[in-house]
């Protein structure tokens, strides 16, 4: 095995055959690493991005890990190569084909901390802690020396394909599923047509309706709606149009008729839906329309996709989305020093810092 730290402007496209060729045949699959997210993000938020490639003898990617080198981490002054994750980047797992899974992530979390990069501590955010490649990563981590670090470890609503479409069934009582219907009704008799939900996919417009309903919203009030910031308005037409081209992008929409009530954009990788982003009309907001497509989701994921999960992508805290999906998946976060002094020094700083954080959050 090899390794190398290739950056994004130098990609050849044998480079980009290999990168896409690793996707496709990835142990557990993760939109937010593959080329068609990562150069957009590149292209339009931050071109500083890396990819961490472990390549076998004849060539063929084993591994793939996007980072950034960072010189303070979560206000530290430690330099870190860090596993790209930003603002729309919601999960950290590396891309890894099937093999010898253990040997090829211990090439490269070696190769970021004492061959290429040489940061003092390698980054790993949220990892999914129950796939195939979390106890690998878990066991790689901690044969390190030094003090790795579990930093942060929780949970987010996921669905688990089952033999029936009861999902609903187990987390909302019957007067809630009644209540939904009933609001389902009064938004139909609203807009003056019934309600139903679309594939609205093929329809690049569709794109631009979502950044308006979005902008519109309380998004737009705090200013962080796509369309208020140029680069990620370009960031986010890139994405639609590259998974679009690709077949795994599903753009679904709650409308009455012409009016569109609420749109949701799904990101397909594998044999998993990941919710990536959801935007509905405000003015609409007494009938629930973004509740009522979460709820239309679920139908739609059982009776018309073949795909076994789909990760909500949701906070943790988020409510709504806890309340409606009955599955869990849990991710964890990791900071592995460097094998020196300085190395184990940095573990201990952050060690110590996230314990006085917590007393802190504890104690407001």
């Amino acid at each position: 095995m090899s390794s190398s730290l290739i950056p994004i402007a130098d990609l050849t496209e044998r480079d980009l055959s290999r990168w896409r060729e690793l996707s496709a045949r990835a142990l557990e699959p993760n939109p937010f690493f593959e080329p068609e997210f990562v150069l957009a993000g590149a292209r339009h938020l931050d071109p500083g991005v890396g990819l961490l490639v472990v390549a076998g003898p004849s060539g063929d990617w084993l591994a793939c890990l996007p980072v950034s080198s960072i010189t303070r981490w979560k206000r530290l002054p430690v330099g870190a190569v860090a596993a790209w994750r930003h603002l729309y980047g919601f999960l950290g797992t590396p891309l890894v084909a099937d093999g010898d899974t253990e040997a090829v992530l211990s090439e490269l979390v070696d190769y970021a901390l004492e061959g290429g990069p040489r940061q003092r501590i390698l980054v790993l955010d949220w990892i999914s802690a129950d796939g195939p490649l979390g106890p690998a990563i878990a066991s790689v981590v901690d044969g390190r020396p030094g003090r790795p670090l579990r930093y942060e470890q929780f949970e987010r609503a996921l669905l688990e394909r089952r033999p029936d479409g009861d999902y609903l069934e187990e987390t909302l009582r019957p007067h809630h599923r009644r209540e939904f219907r009933r609001q389902a009704r009064r938004l139909g008799e609203e807009l003056g047509a019934p309600i139903e939900t679309r594939d609205v996919t093929d329809d690049p417009a569709l794109v631009e309706r979502f950044m308006e309903l979005e902008a519109a919203g309380w998004k737009g009030r705090r200013g962080t709606a796509f369309a208020q910031q140029p680069e990620h308005a370009a960031f986010f037409r890139e994405l639609c149009d590259s998974f679009r081209s690709a077949g795994r992008l599903q753009m679904l929409a709650l409308s009455a008729g012409d009016t569109v009530a609420a749109l949701k954009c799904n990101l397909l990788s594998g044999d998993e839906v990941f919710g990536f982003k959801i935007a509905f009309d405000e003015s609409l907001s007494r009938f629930s329309p973004g509740v009522q497509l979460e709820v239309a989701m679920v139908t739609e994921f059982h009776d018309r996709m073949p795909h076994a999960r789909m990760d909500s992508c949701a906070a943790p805290d988020n409510e709504m989305i806890n309340r409606l999906w009955p599955d869990r998946r849990p991710l964890v976060s990791y900071a592995i020093p460097a094998a020196s002094a300085t190395g184990w020094a940095s573990a201990r700083g952050v060690e110590a810092a996230f314990q006085l954080h917590n007393r802190l959050r504890r104690a407001s």
